[in-house]
């Protein structure tokens, strides 16, 4: 995967978490490995298309999700529920759309689709073959990890 399309996801990430949460963003060492990726409790996936074809994966506990929940809601969320889950896939809308707009500005068009929010820890989501980049980072909320697959389209 070219660099070029891993950059605006990992500023886009922080960005967005650190006005979405008003604290510091810690970025950890970026990796890549092979499918699948294990879940940690919420994951939210959207589908790019265009240019590039493939899926993000913003993946965190439940506990960092009702963390980030009432951060950017600015009410308590005491337990996982629906409001929850609705601010994490926006959350992730959020990240993939300002990435995707920072490639548009660069010549390379592609569009997300809207996102699809899975819970369960130890689930395994395969990327069909596809490698994946993983770009963790640390919040107050606690650790969010975001798996990015992208692939030129043939």
């Amino acid at each position: 995967m070219k660099s070029e399309y891993i950059q605006p996801f990992v500023e886009a990430l922080v960005r967005v978490l650190e006005q979405s949460t008003g604290g510091p963003v810690k970025r950890n060492p970026v990796s890549v490995r092979s499918s699948p990726v294990t879940t940690m409790g919420v994951a939210s996936i959207i589908g790019i298309t265009g240019l590039c074809e493939g899926r993000v994966i913003l993946d965190m506990s439940r506990q960092t999700a009702c963390r980030l929940a009432s951060a950017m809601g600015g009410e308590p969320a005491v337990s996982y529920d629906a409001m929850v889950s609705s601010t994490i896939n926006e959350l992730n809308n959020m990240v993939c759309g300002r990435a995707v707009s920072d490639l548009a500005n660069r010549g390379l068009a592609m569009d997300i689709n809207p996102p699809t929010l899975f819970t369960g820890t130890d689930m395994d989501i395969t990327n069909s073959g596809m490698e994946i980049v993983a770009i963790p980072v640390e919040t107050a909320a606690g650790p969010v990890m975001l798996n990015l697959s992208l692939r030129a389209k043939s």
